[in-house]
């Protein structure tokens, strides 16, 4: 039931998104191409058709590329919304009307330019998910390099860490760290190491007193 709602919702989202694309689309088509069959050729069901398969070869090149998708997208966009939104029915009678009108030579145009074309859209949007998808996998190999960086100066400051009281002995802060007068530069970095260093060095002068 939740991935026929999925369905639903995508297919109703994509046929409201063809209805009010369709006007917006061929007045811009009319501006560009003034007395180019404008009235017959439907080039509004050319440039969503052709957008579609565009989308489609994008969303399914990513998914066949390992790009993590969730099947409900998937289900939700390519079944529903773009299986809506991109039609074939109003794409074979548009060329039926323009072949029924005497309009051979355009009819031929729009039915062969619209599988050709949409076939190069379709193989487009691949190409593009090929590209996403490499780029995707160039940032994840970076990011895992500058974690393997970050964890290579972590393990060469650890040895430094550790012989940080015997370097603080051998330049005669020990005196310095018990007393406790002064804060070591350390201290505001390494509170609980310094605060180590001060309880070790105090022990090693009550040795030293002690012998």
């Amino acid at each position: 039931m939740r991935r026929l709602a999925l369905v639903f919702a995508g297919g109703f989202c994509g046929t409201l998104a063809r209805y009010l694309l369709s006007a917006p689309l061929l007045a811009l088509f009319a501006a560009l191409l003034p007395g180019f069959g404008h009235g017959a050729m439907p080039y509004d069901i050319l440039a969503i058709n052709l957008t579609g398969a565009l989308a489609l070869g994008l969303l399914y090149g990513l998914f066949e590329r390992g790009v993590a998708l969730p099947p409900d997208l998937r289900l939700a966009l390519g079944t529903g919304f773009l299986g809506a939104y991109t039609t074939f029915s109003s794409f074979v009678y548009g060329g039926d009307t323009l072949l029924l009108g005497g309009a051979l030579l355009p009819g031929l145009l729009y039915l062969l330019g619209s599988v050709g074309l949409g076939v190069a859209a379709a193989h487009g949007g691949h190409l593009l998910a090929g590209a996403v998808a490499e780029r995707r996998r160039l940032a994840r190999r970076g990011l895992v390099r500058t974690r393997r960086v970050w964890r290579h100066v972590r393990s060469m400051r650890a040895p430094h860490d550790a012989l940080l009281p015997q370097l603080l002995a051998r330049r005669g802060q020990r005196r310095h760290l018990a007393g406790g007068a002064t804060a070591h530069p350390h201290a505001a970095v390494y509170p609980r190491r310094a605060a180590r260093i001060r309880a070790e060095a105090a022990q090693h002068e009550v040795e030293e007193l002690a012998d």
